[in-house]
């Protein structure tokens, strides 16, 4: 059995990253809800955990915030490339991914283009 890599492809700059190359990937609008549900779901999970409910609730921050994704990608914007899993995905940073969905709900919330 031969094994074959490819070389990884040069990663862009957080900004490029953020303006570029996350939006490409996020064109379908049920993708789109589906993460802003996580990143809604996700803060309002941790707002409730450190204001009225149990402190242990706040680490599911990541499930909350990420699964809502991983079935907006599955159902709607399936990609050969990166696959269906894609908690794996190492060609950026996982907080880049994080801090992208939040800006991508921030531009939907306040009436701007994804």
């Amino acid at each position: 059995m031969t094994v074959t890599t490819t070389a990884p492809r040069h990663r862009a700059g957080f900004r490029t990253f953020c303006t570029e190359i996350f939006p490409a990937e996020h064109r379908h609008p049920g993708n789109i809800a589906l993460h802003i549900a996580g990143v809604l779901g996700g803060a309002a999970l941790v707002v409730w955990a450190v204001v009225a409910g149990p402190l242990w609730l706040a680490p599911l921050y990541p499930v909350v915030h990420v699964v809502p994704g991983l079935v907006g990608h599955r159902l709607f914007e399936r990609d050969a490339a990166v696959g269906d899993l894609r908690v794996v995905r190492r060609d950026y940073p996982g907080l880049w991914f994080i801090a992208a969905n939040h800006r991508l709900t921030w531009r939907v919330l306040t009436g701007r283009r994804p």
